[in-house]
């Protein structure tokens, strides 16, 4: 990878990605987190990941915003997985996560279906999985910030039903572009792809063992997008 400039070429600028950690700080399991790190990655930057908690808030670059991602690139500071994508895109343009406005549109598509599909049917899978893994002191903020959300108790949310299945027919989606295509941009991958692997890296990175079965069109994908960037997301820690 090459180091970063600043866009007037004049400076090494160092890159600095806020990423959510759990007790073990190697275990970073924030689907938004990953997205940033794949963008940063198909880009060919150089950067840094600065592990925080959920409730460390004063460590967090904007204590008052007081989410993750954010880079931060010299003095700019960049908020949200979306607006890093964006921003990378426009102030770093060679490799474009997205190169058309189709691809763009395509994109667009699956974030939606993400929120729609996915993310309702793994969550409840996975909110006392996390707890159990965060940090002590995160275990208070994260139960309650949880329930008040969804307005159930973390082990109510773990108790629904059919969830495995939900999630399992919401994957197979994915089988109809990846039977035809090495990656959801075609023949490699772009934005579309790191939406989706980011989403499919909260999961893998919250459990020990895998807990839904993939079609075998989108089982490949995961291994050919574990496999990008030196098998950077591969060698990503798992519980134990």
């Amino acid at each position: 990878m090459t180091p970063p400039t600043s866009p007037d070429g004049n400076r090494p600028m160092s890159l600095k990605l806020y990423d959510l950690a759990l007790a073990d700080r190697d275990i970073r399991p924030s689907p938004f987190c990953w997205i940033a790190k794949f963008a940063l990655l198909h880009k060919g930057l150089d950067f840094e990941t600065v592990p925080v908690g959920f409730s460390n808030k004063q460590d967090y670059p904007d204590p008052e915003y007081g989410r993750v991602p954010v880079l931060v690139d010299g003095d700019e500071m960049v908020k949200d997985s979306a607006a890093i994508a964006a921003w990378l895109d426009k102030t770093y343009p060679e490799k474009p996560l997205t190169a058309t406005p189709g691809e763009a549109a395509a994109a667009e598509f699956y974030k939606a279906w993400l929120f729609a599909a996915f993310f309702p049917a793994v969550m409840p899978m996975l909110v006392t999985r996390i707890h159990a893994l965060a940090k002590k002191e995160d275990k208070p903020y994260f139960r309650q910030s949880r329930e008040e959300r969804f307005g159930k108790t973390l082990e109510d949310l773990a108790a629904a039903k059919g969830q495995k299945e939900k999630l399992e027919k919401a994957v197979e989606l994915l089988s109809a572009p990846l039977s035809r295509f090495s990656y959801l941009g075609g023949d490699a991958p772009n934005l579309s792809d790191y939406l989706v692997m980011g989403a499919f890296m909260w999961p893998r990175l919250s459990t020990a063992k895998d807990i839904y079965t993939a079609p075998e069109p989108v089982a490949a994908w995961t291994e050919r997008m574990l496999d990008l960037y030196d098998g950077y997301a591969r060698k990503a820690k798992r519980p134990s």
